[in-house]
């Protein structure tokens, strides 16, 4: 009996089908291996925020300053980063690292040698090599200067944030995932040099009058205003050549499936998108600047604040 092999054109046809089912398939392959990381990323924010209630346990009930100077004067004496006042109480460096950032988190501002054996990202200096800044040896966090204030020294105006001050912690962002875009997180400053500025902290306000908000040169409790949407998000693309319209710049708001995940000031931990965390009727980001003297955080374009 004759045995009957495959035509060419059978072969094909099955080439074909295997080359279509591929095509369906492998989107949906990757999209399952970033829905993993994503989850992976949410559970290490978790227990950051675990951290965090932790530590504020053990100071009257009081958030760490998202960054201070080591030496209450400048950056010359190195930093002391949430991240690593935090450290003790979930002691796991692994969880400030997000499976999905393309750096596997930026190092310290300031780092000696081989960063604690973490390593650096490429091109990454330490703006002084004889200093560890106390920070988590590799970061894809950010502290929300609202919450986490920048009080890098005793002169600035702002202050820590105690739990009882805050409106509503479990509707307040505490942490988002910072930026792995290097101009981004740098932007125009050359106090550093090459040093990457990853103790930054981040925030979506501005002045009443418009201006990007640095919260050292406005008197404590002074107006604010949220971002719209079309600010912040032209805040991400500016970055890029390096100039930061807004400290919202610092963040990653599409890291994960066009979103990303965040630590609110009760602890827990959530995926939003961002365009959500900043409507003015459900703002996410403190409906109130509690590290600047609670100033009122107002609606974009009015003087009614924010919900």
């Amino acid at each position: 009996m004759q045995k009957r092999a495959f035509t060419l054109i059978e072969l094909l046809v099955v080439i074909a089908i295997i080359a279509i089912l591929a095509a369906i398939l492998f989107p949906v392959f990757a999209q399952a291996r970033e829905k993993a990381r994503q989850t992976s990323c949410l559970s290490n924010q978790k227990q950051m925020g675990l951290g965090v209630m932790m530590y504020t346990q053990d100071y009257d009930e009081t958030f760490p300053a998202a960054y201070y100077y080591n030496n209450d004067s400048s950056s010359a004496g190195g930093y002391t980063h949430w991240s690593g006042v935090v450290q003790p109480y979930v002691k796991n460096l692994g969880i400030f690292v997000c499976p999905s950032d393309k750096n596997r988190g930026l190092a310290p501002t300031n780092f000696i040698g081989n960063n604690l054996g973490f390593g650096v990202p490429s091109g990454q200096t330490s703006q002084v090599p004889s200093i560890q800044d106390n920070q988590a040896p590799r970061l894809s966090y950010i502290a929300n200067g609202a919450v986490l204030s920048r009080k890098r020294r005793t002169a600035d105006p702002g202050n820590v944030v105690g739990i009882a001050a805050m409106d509503a912690p479990a509707s307040t962002i505490m942490v988002a995932e910072m930026t792995d875009s290097v101009p981004c997180i740098n932007g125009s400053s050359a106090a550093s040099g090459v040093a990457f500025k990853t103790h930054r902290n981040t925030h979506t306000v501005k002045t009443a009058a418009g201006a990007a908000f640095t919260q050292e040169t406005e008197p404590s409790g002074t107006p604010l205003m949220a971002l719209t949407p079309a600010e912040a998000n032209s805040s991400f693309v500016t970055c890029q050549a390096g100039t930061i319209s807004h400290f919202t710049a610092y963040i990653a708001p599409r890291r994960h499936s066009d979103g990303a995940n965040y630590t609110f000031a009760d602890g827990h931990s959530k995926f939003h998108k961002f365009e959500q965390t900043i409507n003015p009727i459900n703002y996410l980001w403190g409906i109130r600047y509690y590290g600047h003297g609670n100033a009122p955080v107002y609606q974009p374009g009015t003087t009614i604040n924010v919900q």
